[in-house]
């Protein structure tokens, strides 16, 4: 059952499409793709995402299709995106969103304003099922959803995994493919990841002395 099928049934209502109040934001660009990549919870964060749009950048660029960032001021801020992130207000979230062709992040608020507006969406879950917590109003061929592999292992319930979080178990290539697909792009992401170790997303610089001078 859909988390939201959950609380009507407790609540004892039925579940309705929502009304969505969008305000104006000046991005200046008509041709676009949302993206939110974080969560303020540790078990949604994505760690692949630089990867994600550095295998599409090229052939969104083909089709004019910019790649805008949404979320708040904290967020880091992807390469080669527009970048939007603590400027906005939830409403011009909506806004953003409403507009754009396509929307892609992490199981968040914006995934659900998606659904509401009835756009594709690509939405990416960890610490819930996929199919308790996926877009709600979206048909299933326009809102892909992609977890960890379940194979006797459940999701956690929690804010985050203990150990390593699940959700980085997600390859970007698949994260990229789908992208293309929902955008009707056929192309093929010529990457498979082998493997990547705990330092892989760290920035590390290795000093060699070649003096003992000061």
């Amino acid at each position: 059952m859909h988390i939201l099928d959950s609380y009507a049934l407790n609540c004892g209502v039925k579940v309705d499409k929502p009304y969505i109040y969008d305000q104006y934001y000046p991005l200046g660009e008509d041709k676009y793709i949302t993206i939110q990549p974080s969560s303020r919870y540790l078990g949604k964060q994505y760690l692949y995402w630089n990867e994600v749009i550095g295998y599409i950048y090229d052939h969104l660029k083909e089709k004019g299709i910019k790649m805008v960032q949404i979320g708040v001021k904290n967020d880091s801020p992807l390469f080669k995106c527009i970048w939007t992130q603590g400027t906005t207000s939830i409403n011009q979230v909506a806004y953003l969103v409403k507009h754009s062709l396509l929307h892609v992040g992490v199981d968040s608020f914006a995934m659900h304003v998606a659904s509401g507006y009835g756009k594709k969406s690509l939405s990416l879950h960890s610490t819930n099922w996929a199919k308790n917590t996926r877009p709600y109003w979206t048909p299933e061929e326009k809102g892909l959803t992609l977890e960890p592999n379940r194979e006797n292992k459940k999701p956690s319930f929690q804010f985050q995994d203990q150990g390593a979080q699940t959700i980085n178990e997600i390859k970007p290539e698949v994260v990229a493919q789908k992208t293309l697909r929902l955008l009707g792009i056929k192309k093929k992401v010529p990457y498979k990841t082998i493997f990547t170790g705990e330092n892989y997303t760290s920035t590390n610089f290795h000093l060699v002395p070649t003096s003992t001078l000061s």
